[in-house]
């Protein structure tokens, strides 16, 4: 079964409004498939859950959302969404933490008044969940290849190192686990330019790597440089 996709967007004319959302949103559907998806009843057949940030929204629009999503109901599509108010609120201007306290507090708004058909446990324990994601680091490593790299009698696996300033690909060296950094990306680009499902060797030295979008371009980095 398919991961839920977990994600947050603004409408067009608010994107200046809003600078680096879209690398908190990325990192934060990790942290949501780890924290809540197997708390969700999947009988739902829900596929997305979402919340869209309104600047002029008066407040949030929990009475439209929960007559959308009562009891018994199975969301059109599969899709779960809620209007959220981010009125007097300057996203620019805040601190990462507040950032970080800001869409926690409206995904809880989101579960708190889903109907609790929707949950295999208690809601409360989801609520929890949640506000626990604002007392931990906002970073996660993964290897993004089953398979492991050989390269000069050396076996290396290919990491991509999450935070919301940045994803960060590397090679480690099984051996003795020293890093080697490949490139660096805005942490959204995992979705589009980073998102690899292969790799091989060209010519000995240089590393390819295959995208995962048949219009995606491979990427190409020289392991002689890179590699000492």
């Amino acid at each position: 079964m398919k991961n839920i996709w977990f994600t947050i967007y603004v409408a067009s004319k608010d994107v200046e409004k809003f600078n680096g959302l879209a690398n908190y949103r990325t990192l934060l559907e990790f942290l949501l498939i780890s924290a809540v998806q197997d708390k969700l009843d999947r009988t739902k057949k829900v596929n997305k859950i979402m919340f869209c940030l309104i600047p002029d929204l008066e407040e949030d629009s929990i009475d439209n959302f929960i007559k959308n999503y009562f009891n018994g109901r199975k969301p059109a599509l599969g899709i779960i969404n809620l209007e959220a108010s981010t009125k007097g609120i300057d996203w620019n201007d805040l601190s990462d933490k507040k950032k970080k306290a800001l869409l926690i507090d409206k995904w809880k708004v989101l579960f708190s008044n889903l109907s609790d058909d929707y949950f295999l446990i208690d809601k409360s324990e989801v609520l929890q969940s949640l506000e626990a994601l604002k007392t931990i680091e906002w970073t996660l490593s993964s290897s993004i290849f089953k398979k492991k790299l050989r390269y000069k009698k050396e076996i290396y696996e290919i990491i991509m190192n999450l935070s919301v300033e940045k994803a960060t690909l590397t090679m480690v060296r099984l051996s003795d686990q020293k890093s080697f950094k490949l490139k660096e990306y805005d942490t959204w680009k995992i979705m589009t330019e980073a998102n690899f499902k292969n790799f091989n060797i060209l010519e000995g030295d240089i590393l390819r790597l295959e995208n995962s979008s048949i219009f995606g371009s491979p990427q190409f980095f020289d392991l002689k440089d890179l590699v000492q």
